[in-house]
């Protein structure tokens, strides 16, 4: 059985592969001209592309074409759009559009040319006591933005922190955002990455208060 789940993983990821390559140089919807790859996570891929209407580079994020078909990822990435898009503030990623171009679920994000805040701490270790007070200011700032939205990030970490070039901090990558208001079932999937889950975020939890995101900046 494990052999078998392991030929399936492997078949998933070299299709995603040979799909991801399929991209570059592709237009989607007739509207957006792929350019690179930015990044892959566990649910999706990050592109540069051009917006040809508006003549502008935007962030495409392609969910992974064997999630394509998993109602519940599908509709956990549709939420994503949704939920950030309710969001406007200088300190969260603005989201422009979402659809669906054949087979390939999308997801367009404005384009942050820079850094995370992960590839700070891997380039200098330790932040001076003044990028810290900017950095910690800025993400709080997005977060209160979306506990009065009445939305939990649910993955807040050094991955999910954009340092632009210009200067710009904005949290990132709503994906695994809830409804604060949504009632969460005992036994429930958990969502979110180990190593910055708060202890209220467990299954066994009830409940999610708005605090769950920031104690994760913490």
């Amino acid at each position: 059985m494990a052999a078998r789940r392991g030929r399936r993983r492997l078949l998933h990821s070299k299709g995603d592969r040979e799909h991801h390559r399929s991209l570059i140089g592709r237009l989607i919807d007739g509207r957006y001209q792929v350019r690179s790859r930015i990044a892959r996570g566990g649910m999706a891929t990050v592109y540069l592309a051009t917006d040809l209407r508006l003549e502008r580079r935007v962030a495409v994020k392609v969910m992974h074409g064997h999630l394509a078909d998993d109602s519940q990822f599908k509709q956990r990435f549709i939420q994503e759009a949704r939920s950030a898009a309710r969001l406007a503030h200088p300190n969260v990623v603005n989201v422009f559009d979402q659809g669906q171009d054949d087979d390939s679920a999308y997801l367009v994000m404005e384009y942050l040319p820079g850094i995370t805040l992960r590839d700070l701490l891997q380039e200098h270790g330790a932040l001076t006591a003044e990028q810290t007070i900017d950095i910690a200011e800025a993400v709080l700032s997005g977060l209160a933005a979306a506990h009065k939205a009445g939305i939990v990030h649910r993955d807040l970490k050094p991955e999910n922190v954009l340092l632009a070039d210009d200067g710009r901090i904005k949290i990132g990558d709503f994906g695994l955002a809830r409804a604060a208001s949504a009632n969460t079932a005992t036994g429930a999937a958990l969502l979110g990455t180990i190593a910055y889950l708060s202890p209220n975020s467990s299954p066994a939890a009830s409940r999610m208060p708005a605090a769950t995101s920031t104690r994760s900046a913490s």
